[in-house]
């Protein structure tokens, strides 16, 4: 099964999601990548990876995140 991912372009939207999922008891990852292109180690995007379906993790989503 692959994980849902949901990035972020925000830290704090992150880790309010990623709070928000394990305690709705859901095993959670959370990471960071270099936006594809970039050279500026600063320009990064910020991962929350869950084993919760795509619909269920929209219920949790804080701020602007994007469930891919």
């Amino acid at each position: 099964m692959r994980p849902t991912t949901i990035t972020f372009d925000d830290a704090d939207e992150a880790a309010a999601t990623f709070a928000a999922l394990e305690a709705a008891g859901w095993y959670v990852e959370a990471d960071r990548d270099r936006f594809l292109g970039e050279d500026d180690d600063e320009e990064v995007v910020f991962l929350v990876l869950t084993d919760a379906s795509a619909d269920e993790v929209r219920a949790h989503v804080a701020g602007d995140g994007f469930v891919v």
